[in-house]
């Protein structure tokens, strides 16, 4: 009943002519929601300021200068090496993290001669400047009992944990089948790309192509982006996206107020979304289950 209300709510509003709110600097080129794909495309200079190697095991040792990330992501990785090792046993290993534009030009050429043109590559091999690994927020995963990047991995018991829990680490499986004529790319469910704990769990939650959830994100001002919790930016975005319509008058009119009315803003907002036996706290500390 009371999501009933709230959507007649937001509907009115939105026919009302009430402004939606765009400001989004978390999708710049530094930004940890940063879209990149072959219609958004990232430019050869760019290269991150805050690389780090993660302290995770590699499936070849000459593997270990290939697996530097930004540090928060990088740190998020070892947190879900390990909960995967502590909490079922699996030992997951990197192999593919940070790629110059450069290195990114060579893979998707070297494609192209194997398979004999750019429309075959095209599905298998981002070109230089639509891959994610150049973000440095993006890691192939592959796993001790099973080597291969390829569909196989998304059967074992490790891919499908890992697609079942990345979120609670801040990533998600980037490429799916489903997907495949919005994301542009075959499933790869060794590819997992960093968000934060938040917006992965809320694309998590919404079964959707980052495509999808980002376009929409954008729209968002840039203090919900940050701020905002995973149940209230999975409510904002299913109501969106279910056409239920429109954002909130006053997560927009919040933006340029103080920080302390913003927090109000979040808070009253988390409070329509959350689900039984989620606090409104808990919400607000950013626990995701």
């Amino acid at each position: 009943m009371k999501k009933a209300i709230l959507a007649i709510y937001l509907c009115v509003a939105f026919m009302l002519g009430f402004s939606v709110c765009a400001n989004a600097a978390s999708f710049d080129d530094d930004g940890m929601l940063r879209l990149v794909n072959r219609d958004e495309k990232i430019t050869k200079k760019y290269e991150p300021g805050d690389l780090v190697k993660p302290d995770v095991p590699t499936n070849k040792k000459s593997q270990q200068e290939s697996i530097y990330m930004r540090e928060e992501a990088a740190r998020a990785l070892e947190k879900m090496f390990q909960a995967a090792k502590d909490e079922q046993g699996y030992t997951l290993l990197a192999v593919s993290g940070y790629r110059t534009y450069g290195l990114q030009q060579v893979m998707f050429n070297n494609k192209v001669e194997a398979v004999g043109s750019k429309e075959k590559a095209w599905r298998k091999v981002a070109p230089a400047g639509a891959s994610e690994h150049q973000l440095g927020l993006a890691m192939d995963i592959v796993c001790d009992s099973f080597r291969l990047l390829n569909s196989g991995f998304g059967e074992t018991a490790e891919g499908q944990w890992l697609y079942a829990n990345c979120h609670r680490f801040g990533f998600i499986v980037r490429y799916l089948a489903e997907w495949d004529d919005i994301t542009g790319y075959a499933a790869e469910p060794w590819h997992f790309r960093y968000l934060g704990v938040q917006h992965a769990s809320a694309v998590q939650w919404l079964h959707v192509p980052y495509e999808t959830y980002a376009h929409q994100a954008m729209l968002l001002p840039e203090y919900v982006l940050v701020k905002g919790n995973a149940y209230l930016l999975y409510g904002i975005m299913d109501n969106a996206l279910n056409g239920d319509g429109c954002l909130f008058e006053e997560i927009c009119d919040a933006a340029g107020t103080t920080e302390e009315e913003q927090n109000a803003t979040i808070e009253e907002m988390t409070a329509y979304f959350l689900p039984e036996g989620v606090t409104l706290q808990d919400a607000l500390d950013g626990k995701v289950h």
